[in-house]
């Protein structure tokens, strides 16, 4: 899988991102732009990340979860100084025990994003070329 990025114009800020076929629109934060932003995606690629995850484990598992509600909230203040702090808050919905909510709650933090992010060592390589 390839994810492009290319400008919306020449010389723009704002960007559109294409993956799995599908554009997305990339831009800076408010005043300056009109987001979303690369953080958003990266917050947004954990919160999809736990709700598909939840899913497909409780239908596997036949645990009754209608659907999940995913809040992050990010705290970059420290981020350069290497330290990026997100708040994740669930809200399952369907008739749920306290065990079975505790269960989703154990699977939820072993989500592939949320393992990637955090146990994951990510090398990146970049090449440079002319348009």
């Amino acid at each position: 899988m390839s994810v492009h990025v290319k400008p919306e114009t020449p010389g723009g800020q704002r960007h559109t991102v294409t993956v799995a076929g599908r554009d997305l629109p990339l831009d800076l934060p408010p005043p300056k732009g009109e987001g979303p932003t690369p953080h958003d995606y990266f917050d947004a690629a954990l919160a999809g990340c736990k709700a598909l995850t939840l899913m497909i484990y409780a239908k596997g598992k036949n645990i009754p979860l209608e659907g999940v509600d995913v809040d992050i909230v990010r705290d970059d203040k420290d981020e350069r100084r290497g330290e990026y702090r997100l708040a994740v808050r669930l809200a399952l919905a369907g008739d749920l025990s306290d065990e079975q909510v505790a269960e989703l709650h154990a699977v939820a933090d072993r989500c592939p994003v949320h393992k990637l992010m955090t146990s994951t060592t990510i090398k990146i390589e970049t090449e440079v070329g002319r348009a």
